[in-house]
């Protein structure tokens, strides 16, 4: 069975409930951008930005 909810709205949701998975996605956008792997780096930040404001 596929699932209804699109991962946007899964990060939106988890965001909301969880202060440590809020902190969690930060620290990994922030960790893939130190290790030079920019693409994910970017990506999980869009994510995080996305889910906050």
């Amino acid at each position: 069975m596929a699932s209804t909810w699109n991962f946007k709205e899964t990060i939106l949701a988890r965001v909301e409930c969880d202060p440590d998975f809020r902190e969690a996605l930060l620290e990994e956008a922030v960790l893939c951008l130190i290790s030079n792997d920019a693409e994910i780096g970017k990506l999980v930040l869009c994510d995080y930005t996305d889910a906050t404001i």
